[in-house]
């Protein structure tokens, strides 16, 4: 946190900068109350502040500080030798959120700032701040996709750990959920990444053994689940002739999957997603076509891994790995992934794995 002293007494201000930095905050300190009021328009995110001081009080400094673009919703906290209750009805009145009496020690300022800044923000907010300050540490758009979720799960736990004693069972709720689906998506990710190296490994050592699988039973299956998953079964057509080929079905499943669940992402309920697999002269093609926004020539001969087109526009969340997956799945079983365009101006897209039969 960004904090502000002000504090009249060298000693006493020093003594709390060092121990507030020790525990990782950032310290501005101001030596009397007209400082302390101009160093508080860069709204630090608490004030640490002395009443009995020359010139301009506490009090004042506090009322001054309120009256600042967005001062009222800084938390402020007074330090005084002044325990009585006239004093304190006093600083309320004015807007304090807290005294702190002198002397004092370390735990009581500790406990006191963070008892103010909990109360300060919500805890949804809290949680996605901690999100948001992890994101600003990645550039990468893959790696920060990557660790999106975890900083929410780490996020959610950090708030459980430092409010077991006062969370409320429905603000527990909420923090669970936050964590459970931070935790099934990085799990849906995490699967995703390993897919894709072992991809990656065979395609540098092959297998001894060819792999063969029913292309026809697993495309159908891997196709009903994508759209299941998309809560869009109605909108799948499918249609499927038998067909043998050289690969492994978990690296064939995926494939489909990973293009089917791309062609419901880009399309809108009541839009058709369309999966052939058909055999004809020695080749088994799985052709996978939605009515989405399509990608132009351009993007299509540039697909590569971990690359997404128009993420910001679009805002689609993932790795960019889908179409490298099923890319590398078509080599490893002796053939190619070829992208085309449905319509005119590039609209829709076909995506065809093109196999030989096994």
């Amino acid at each position: 946190m960004n904090i502000l002293i002000i504090e009249d007494d060298d000693a006493i201000r020093e003594t709390l900068q060092v121990l507030l930095e020790i525990n990782g905050h950032t310290v501005t300190a101001a030596a009397d109350g007209i400082a302390g009021v101009k160093l508080a328009a860069a709204r630090p995110d608490l004030i640490l502040c002395d009443i009995g001081m020359p010139g301009m009080d506490g009090y004042q400094a506090l009322t001054k500080i309120r009256e600042l673009p967005q001062g009222a919703e800084i938390p402020f906290i007074f330090l005084t030798a002044r325990a009585d209750r006239d004093h304190q009805r006093r600083g309320m009145a004015l807007g304090a959120d807290d005294y702190i009496t002198k002397p004092f020690t370390e735990r009581e300022i500790m406990d006191a700032i963070q008892a103010r800044t909990r109360r300060q923000r919500p805890l949804r907010e809290r949680v996605e701040q901690l999100v948001a300050a992890r994101k600003r540490e990645i550039s990468a758009d893959w790696a920060h996709e990557l660790m999106t979720p975890l900083n929410g799960i780490m996020g959610g736990l950090a708030m459980i750990e430092a409010e077991a004693d006062s969370i409320q069972p429905a603000e527990l709720k909420v923090l669970l959920g936050l964590i459970r689906g931070g935790a099934e998506r990085q799990y849906a990710l995490s699967r995703k990444l390993v897919l894709y190296y072992e991809l990656e490994r065979l395609r540098a050592t092959p297998p001894s053994q060819p792999y063969r699988c029913d292309a026809a039973r697993v495309t159908s299956s891997s196709a009903a689940q994508a759209a299941a998953d998309a809560k869009r079964p109605g909108d799948l057509a499918l249609r499927c002739e038998p067909g043998v080929v050289a690969l492994a079905e978990p690296h064939l499943s995926a494939a489909v999957a990973e293009l089917v669940a791309n062609a419901f992402r880009f399309t809108s309920p009541g839009q058709k997603v369309g999966v052939t697999a058909t055999e004809h002269a020695g080749r088994y093609q799985i052709e996978i076509t939605d009515d989405g926004p399509g990608l132009t020539a351009e993007q299509r001969a540039s697909a590569a891994d971990f690359t997404q087109f128009e993420r910001k526009k679009r805002e689609q969340q993932g790795l960019g790995l889908g179409l490298a997956i099923a890319r590398t799945t078509a080599e490893l079983g002796g053939g190619r992934l070829i992208l085309d365009a449905v319509g005119p101006g590039d609209h829709g897209l076909k995506v065809t794995l093109d196999l030989p039969v096994g």
